[in-house]
């Protein structure tokens, strides 16, 4: 029996782990994020100087052998479910016995105008977190759109290395879908007392480019302000990360249809 464990986070993981425990099956887990498994929620303490990213790492790089866990880099394109085959963008087919899908979640993009320029990026991947990084040197300001747990966490991110935050909420208080209004007022307040430029019931209108066209250079809101900036910081929710399973027999509504068993 083989099976493919296609996502390499705390689900993918979790399963490997317990069917090695189970069983004597051949596992592969397939990921194009990282070659190890890490801890996701850690990632802002990564670029804050908490932590160093080995140290994101539950497992030594050892465990992995000697629990006859293959792992693979692969970014897969496509599942042919009536071969059991999986395809990787590069052309290497994958094949499997039993299919364990287990891909996370993907940033939200609203469809604004310049949302894929560089510079604009969620905080969800290895990836964002390196863009991050990449994008902080000379960074004169960033705008971080969306007032949930994600925004404010980037926002603490830029501000520990002295990064001037721009926060375009769009409801009348932070997370107020969800705090109690006392609550609201308090974590907006603790936000502007540390100078972040909190702007509340705005919203993104649009990203606009830098003289190469390829690069963010400033935001303009729902009030029709223009901020200048070199990062915006997309922290408007996720959703699951099915978009190669679309045109597939498998059912997808909002993320992947499944019964009481999974």
């Amino acid at each position: 029996m083989k099976i493919v464990i296609l996502g390499n986070g705390i689900a993918g993981i979790t399963a490997a782990r317990h069917i090695r425990q189970l069983s004597d099956y051949a596992i592969t887990v397939v990921s194009d994020e990282a070659d190890y498994f890490f801890s996701r929620t850690a990632l802002m303490y990564v670029y804050m100087g908490h932590m160093r990213f080995r140290d994101t790492q539950p497992y030594e790089n050892w465990f992995w052998q000697k629990n006859r866990i293959d792992l693979l880099r692969a970014r897969i394109e496509r599942v042919d479910f009536a071969e059991k085959k999986l395809f990787s963008t590069t052309g290497e087919a994958i094949s499997y016995d039993k299919l364990l899908i287990a891909t996370g979640s993907k940033s939200n993009r609203f469809g604004w105008p310049g949302q894929d320029l560089d510079g604009v990026h969620g905080l969800y991947h290895l990836q964002d977190l390196e863009a991050m990084e990449r994008q902080t040197p000379g960074l004169n300001r960033a705008v971080i759109v969306g007032g949930g747990l994600i925004g404010v966490e980037m926002a603490e991110m830029f501000h520990s290395r002295g990064i001037p935050v721009t926060f375009l909420v769009r409801e009348s208080g932070f997370w107020s879908s969800v705090l109690p209004p006392e609550e609201s007022r308090m974590v907006s307040r603790h936000l502007k007392e540390h100078h972040i430029d909190l702007r509340l019931e705005t919203e993104l209108k649009e990203i606009l480019p830098d003289i190469s066209g390829k690069s963010c250079a400033a935001v303009v809101t729902s009030k029709g302000e223009k901020i200048d900036c070199g990062f915006v910081g997309l922290t408007v929710g996720v959703r699951p990360n099915v978009d190669f399973l679309k045109n597939t027999e498998l059912e997808i509504h909002r993320g992947i249809l499944v019964n009481e068993f999974l």
